[in-house]
């Protein structure tokens, strides 16, 4: 086995930059990097036997920003969801629904939630979350509709 020499690196890596949070609030473009499925095991919870999945998103533009994820049920048990709360299951069809028209994801037709979705970008509204074992993370607080136009001139600075 060769030796490796990272010398030449050590300022590089000595200096390396520690990962970064974005402001609460921050619009940024954001991009999908990774997707699991699974299924809830806990023997205690209401939602055993679930589907879900989890979407982490980073930020190109931004290369210090820790990854940060997203949760969803898979509405292929919204039958199950439905069973346990009403509410829970309107919730999670709203939740796919924004996140799907932001990513101008096709849900006419069958898809691959590992594959397909991976890549993918869109702008989305980020928000804080405050952990003691991890410390801050950034959340989805919002995804933007590609539908809907920014003004970029403030309403009492319009030129009409």
């Amino acid at each position: 086995m060769s030796l490796t020499d990272y010398s030449k690196l050590e300022g590089e890596i000595k200096n390396a930059p520690e990962p970064t949070t974005l402001k609460k609030g921050t619009e940024v473009k954001a991009r999908i990097i990774a997707v699991r499925t699974g299924v809830v095991e806990k023997e205690e919870s209401a939602y055993t036997g679930i589907s879900y999945f989890s979407v982490t998103f980073d930020v190109p533009d931004e290369p210090n920003v820790k990854e940060f994820s997203d949760f969803f049920w898979d509405l292929v048990d919204i039958d199950k969801i439905k069973n346990i709360s009403e509410k829970a299951s309107f919730s999670a069809i709203r939740h796919f629904r924004n996140f799907a028209e932001s990513f101008g994801i096709d849900y006419s037709r069958p898809f691959n939630l590992e594959e397909d979705l991976f890549g993918k970008k869109s702008w989305l509204i980020v928000g804080i979350k405050r952990s003691d074992e991890y410390g801050d993370q950034n959340i989805v607080q919002k995804y933007v509709s590609p539908k809907a136009e920014k003004c970029s001139v403030p309403p009492d600075e319009a030129p009409f």
